[in-house]
């Protein structure tokens, strides 16, 4: 068998910025990449690509992921300060070029729905747009945001206010079939990747 490899700190200092930063990017494994759908003061869309979801609480219903420092302008930290409301949309396999085409720094204004081909789609009591094309879709009111001493990195967190699944996306145990529902997954930044199903276990007790 292959021994691991050391990297040192001192190695990490020296290698390229986009060969490190992929390489600490998948540092933590396979993720989820979903799209961030917000809205400004003027009404324009606007569409992010992300992979840092993390679950909060379960009762209420939380949900957070990190945006990085605002060394330049983040429209989708500040759309999300301004209007309170936004959505997750899982990423369909079916779509993962135009998702990934969304995390493209457009300028201020432009919509990414518009660059990409992404549909928005807008629900009776929620602002912020979904994407159509996502059977798993998400709308959250901005609860707290926490900015990370150590390097700046802004925690949001939300209420789950909407849940949009199909009705065969949900196990019977409640937990949704995110693989039957053809969700990609994402590897660093740009590696996605497809999945499926070993096996379904109970909850683990002691005995």
């Amino acid at each position: 068998m292959n021994q691991p490899h050391l990297i040192t700190p001192e190695q990490l200092a020296g290698m390229d910025r986009f060969y490190r930063m992929n390489l600490i990017n998948s540092l933590s494994g396979y993720k989820q990449p979903f799209l961030v759908g917000t809205i400004d003061g003027r009404n324009r869309t606007n569409l992010g690509l992300f992979n840092s979801l993390v679950h909060i609480g379960a009762q209420p219903a939380r949900l957070g992921f990190f945006i990085r420092p605002l060394t330049v302008p983040r429209h989708t930290y500040h759309n999300i300060i301004e209007r309170k409301k936004f959505t997750i949309n899982l990423v369909p396999e079916a779509f993962i070029d135009p998702s990934h085409q969304a995390s493209a720094d457009y300028p201020w204004g432009v919509s990414e729905f518009e660059k990409t081909g992404l549909t928005p789609y807008f629900s009776a009591s929620h602002i912020a747009p979904y994407v159509e094309q996502a059977t798993i879709r998400i709308g959250l009111e901005l609860e707290e945001e926490q900015k990370l001493a150590c390097n700046g990195n802004i925690l949001i967190v939300g209420k789950v206010v909407e849940i949009y699944v199909p009705e065969n996306g949900i196990f019977p145990n409640g937990s949704i079939d995110i693989i039957g529902q053809k969700t990609a997954g994402v590897i660093g930044l740009d590696t996605y990747f497809t999945t499926e199903i070993k096996k379904i276990l109970p909850y683990a007790r002691p005995n």
